[in-house]
């Protein structure tokens, strides 16, 4: 798979379940032994590309739930096809079959793509698995089954020639939407979204750039950034591009040290309302530039 720049994209997939016995227990020796040979063939396996794992050479003690019997399975392949022969193929696929003797029932689960080169940390892996759980499989996070055309939110200089198509549209909207006597905010500058600062995101929906937004830092509010610029295309309505641009600023301030998020819209943007809500925000008191602007709604959320 690849975007329409040439970008080569990769699949990631996430699976975690719980162990019914502790790693060193006798019940579970039969797991144990087997993870050698399991990951030397994922290792040797044709489209394998990388796998998340210790000095050991497995995952197993990478212990980042309140259950210390959960683990996690993150790996990442050139295609689905790769993937899928490697799980269901030579030792793999018989270890597969014995997977209720070990594990309680209830894996999750959630594949989704990343451009080339691309290494996905847990904790981006579980904001997907998440992503997936809330709004069902998307081009976003998805399951083995599941067919879409392919998405990915990546960060993108503001210089970039697609990102003025796309915020020229957005100004456009925000102006015909907003009512008599109200204000838009529509500056971003490119020290805003420097490393450190913030980032802008694009969302390239089955190659085309289709979504942006970024996340900018509050000056003078500790641990606090602003989300800015969020649009996605009229056209591609229901394929949840906003609601997944939303979930990559939300994962890259969270890694970028940010614990609190805000953002302005206006009141009679329900459906921008709307999405930020489900994704926890809750109206707050204006700040700065946008306190006493007439249709003004301010809203914020803590990061966890």
């Amino acid at each position: 798979m690849q975007l329409s720049s040439g970008t080569q994209l990769h699949l990631a997939q996430l699976n975690i379940g719980t162990l019914r016995h502790p790693i060193d227990h006798a019940d579970t020796a039969a797991f144990v032994d087997g993870l050698a040979p399991v990951n030397a063939e994922a290792d040797a396996a044709p489209g394998f590309v990388w796998r998340l794992q210790t000095e050991e050479g497995n995952a197993t003690s990478i212990h980042a739930f309140p259950d210390q019997l959960t683990i996690a399975n993150l790996s990442v392949w050139q295609s689905i096809d790769d993937l899928r022969d490697f799980i269901f193929r030579g030792v793999h696929r018989d270890f597969l079959r014995r997977r209720a003797d070990w594990f309680q029932p209830g894996s999750r689960a959630a594949m989704w793509w990343v451009p080339a080169g691309t290494v996905p940390t847990l904790a981006e892996a579980l904001a997907r698995l998440a992503f997936f759980e809330r709004f069902g499989a998307t081009a976003h996070a998805f399951g083995m089954a599941d067919r879409f055309p392919t998405l990915v939110v990546v960060r993108t200089p503001l210089a970039d020639p697609i990102v003025a198509p796309m915020l020229a549209r957005l100004d456009a909207e925000l102006v015909d939407g907003t009512p008599e006597g109200g204000s838009n905010f529509m500056h971003i500058a490119a020290e805003h979204v420097e490393k450190g600062n913030g980032a802008f995101f694009v969302a390239h929906h089955d190659g085309v750039p289709r979504a942006c937004g970024a996340y900018r830092r509050i000056e003078g509010v500790p641990g606090a950034a602003e989300v800015k610029r969020m649009w996605a295309d009229p056209e591609a309505r229901g394929a949840k591009l906003g609601a997944a641009t939303l979930a990559t600023i939300e994962a890259a301030a969270i890694a970028d040290g940010f614990t609190e998020l805000r953002l302005e819209t206006g009141e009679h943007f329900t459906a921008a309302v709307g999405l930020y809500r489900t994704f926890g925000f809750t109206q707050c008191e204006s700040w700065g530039e946008y306190a006493g602007v007439p249709f003004s709604y301010c809203m914020s959320k803590h990061l966890g």
